[in-house]
C-alpha cells in the first residue's frame, strides 16, 4: 500500500470511528393519525431545508396496458388545484426562490422542494394542497401526454444505448413488474385517458401511502404541529399494492443488438439480486463486493481489464439494495473493438482473478470507503433527505441506516467471496452485447 493510500485509510478509520459522528444520529420517525409516515432529519449548519413526499405508487403498479401513467400523473401534479390553479404552483416556487422538482421509478413517485427555511411552511401549504386536491383540464392532459411522449422518444427511443438497456431488462424481468418502462411505450401514453390518471391518482396518492420528509435546519418536535396543520387533515384510502412474480435461481439469458449510431460497444451484465426486502441477509456482503470491485480505478477488476489486458476501455459495477421487489447489481464493460462472447468470457476471468486477490487490507479500505460515502450523503440535506425517503417508502426499516456502519464492519472475506459465489450460481442474470451496425 502506498504511502498516500496509508493516509487516507488513517484518516477514514479516525473519523468513523468517533461516536459523535454516529450515523443518522439526528433522524426522527412518527405517523399522524391519518398514516401519513414524517421522517425528520436535523441539519442545522445551514437555515435551509429539503421537504419530499414519496408515494408508494410507481410504473410497477400500473395496469396492463396502462404504462406510462404513473409519470404522465407526475407531470400532472404541477397543473394545479383549486386554491392554485394551473402554472401557479410553479410562478409561486419560482417568486419564493425554491428548487422544485420531481421524478418517477419503477416503485415510487417524489415530489421535492429546496427552500430557505423562511419559506418551508409556504412550501408545506402547496405540496399538502396537491396530495388529494389535483384539478387538471382536457387541454393539461393532451399537453402533458405530448410532452411524456417526447421525452419517451428522446430518451429511449432515439438512444440506442437506452433501447439496449431496456431490452436487458425486460429479458431479465420477464413477467415481473419491472420489465415495465418508467416512461411506458408510445402506444400506451397514446391511448391513455382522462380516467386512467384520476383513478390511479385517487387509488395511491393518500397520506397512508406516503411518506413526507424534511432534512436540514429544522426540529423535528416544533415542526410537528405544522406537519400537522398542513397534512393532518388529507384523507386516507384503502390500498391495494401488486406483487411481482417471483423469478427462477440461476435464470440465464443472454441478447445481442446491433443498433446504428452506436459509438462505443459494451457488455452488460444485470442480475436480479437480494435487497432489503429480499434476501436482506446478503445486501452487505454485495455493497462490499461491488465496492470493491467498481469503486475506482485501483480495482483489481478494472486493472486487469483496462491496464493488463488491455481489452477494455472502461468497467463499472454498481449495486442497489433498494426496491420494492429485488435489487440489481450491474456490470458494465466497454470493449476497445467488439462486445463478443469471447470480451464476456475474458470479463468473467478479470472477475474471478479480482476475488481472488481480494485480502483482509483491501477488504478494510472498501468498508471505509462505503462508510466514508454515506457520511458525506448525511451530511447533505438533499442527499440525506432522498435516501431516507426511498428507504421508507419501499418499506426499509429506517434502523437500517443508524445500524449501517456496524453491518458493514461485521461483513467477512467469506462473506464476501459468498456474494460472488450467489451471482454466480443462483442469480437471476442477463448479459446483453451491444454493438454498431452502419448498414441499418
Amino acid at each position: 500500500m502506498n504511502k498516500l493510500k496509508i493516509m487516507i485509510t488513517a484518516w477514514l478509520l479516525a473519523f468513523l470511528a468517533t461516536p459523535a459522528e454516529a450515523l443518522f444520529d439526528d433522524m426522527h420517525e412518527f405517523k399522524l393519525d391519518n398514516g401519513l409516515q414524517v421522517v425528520v432529519i436535523e441539519n442545522h449548519k445551514a437555515p435551509i431545508v429539503k421537504q419530499m413526499v414519496f408515494y408508494k405508487a410507481g410504473s410497477m403498479d400500473e395496469a396492463i396496458g396502462k404504462g406510462g401513467v404513473a409519470h404522465l400523473l407526475e407531470h400532472l401534479m404541477f397543473r394545479g388545484t383549486e386554491r392554485l390553479k394551473d402554472g401557479k404552483f410553479n410562478d409561486l416556487m419560482e417568486q419564493n426562490g425554491v428548487v422544485s422538482n420531481a421524478f418517477t421509478s419503477q416503485d415510487v413517485t417524489a415530489y421535492h422542494q429546496f427552500c430557505d427555511l423562511s419559506r418551508l411552511e409556504m412550501v408545506m401549504f402547496a405540496e399538502a394542497d396537491r396530495m388529494r386536491g389535483l384539478q387538471f383540464s382536457d387541454e393539461a392532459l393532451t399537453s402533458e401526454k405530448q410532452i411524456v411522449a417526447e421525452e419517451r422518444l428522446q430518451r429511449v427511443d432515439n438512444n440506442p444505448a437506452a433501447k439496449f438497456y431496456e431490452a436487458v431488462k425486460k429479458t431479465l424481468w420477464q413477467s415481473h413488474p419491472y420489465s415495465r418502462q418508467v416512461a411506458g411505450e408510445l402506444e400506451e401514453i397514446a391511448a391513455l385517458k382522462r380516467d386512467d390518471v384520476e383513478e390511479f391518482y385517487q387509488r395511491y396518492y393518500a397520506p397512508n401511502n406516503a411518506v413526507l420528509v424534511f432534512s436540514g435546519d429544522v426540529d423535528a418536535q416544533s415542526l410537528s404541529d405544522k406537519i400537522e396543520k398542513y397534512y393532518g387533515k388529507t384523507t386516507p384510502v384503502e390500498m391495494q399494492h401488486k406483487e411481482g412474480d417471483k423469478l427462477p435461481d440461476g435464470y440465464r439469458a443472454k441478447i445481442e443488438m446491433k443498433l446504428k449510431d452506436v459509438k462505443l460497444p459494451r457488455m452488460v451484465r444485470v442480475y436480479a439480486t437480494p435487497s432489503f426486502n429480499y434476501k436482506p441477509e446478503m445486501v452487505y456482503a454485495l455493497e462490499v463486493l461491488s465496492e470493491y470491485m467498481g469503486g475506482d480505478k485501483n480495482s483489481p477488476f478494472y486493472q486487469r481489464m483496462v491496464m493488463f489486458s488491455k481489452a477494455a476501455l472502461d468497467v463499472d459495477v454498481g449495486y442497489n439494495p433498494m426496491s420494492r421487489s429485488y435489487g440489481t447489481l450491474e456490470v458494465v464493460a466497454v470493449p476497445k473493438e467488439k462486445a463478443t462472447d469471447d470480451f464476456a468470457a475474458l470479463t468473467d476471468r478479470a472477475w474471478d482473478y479480482a476475488l481472488r486477490k481480494l485480502d483482509e487490507e483491501n477488504l478494510a479500505m472498501t468498508k471505509d470507503k462505503i462508510l466514508a460515502d454515506l457520511v458525506y450523503t448525511e451530511d447533505n440535506p438533499a442527499n440525506a433527505a432522498e435516501l431516507a425517503g426511498m428507504m421508507a417508502a419501499q418499506g426499509i426499516d429506517l434502523r437500517v441506516l443508524q445500524d449501517y456502519e456496524q453491518n458493514i464492519r461485521k461483513v467477512s472475506l467469506e462473506d464476501v467471496l459468498a456474494a460472488g459465489e450467489y451471482l454466480r450460481t443462483q442469480a437471476p442474470v442477463v448479459t446483453g452485447l451491444l454493438n454498431g451496425d452502419d448498414e441499418l
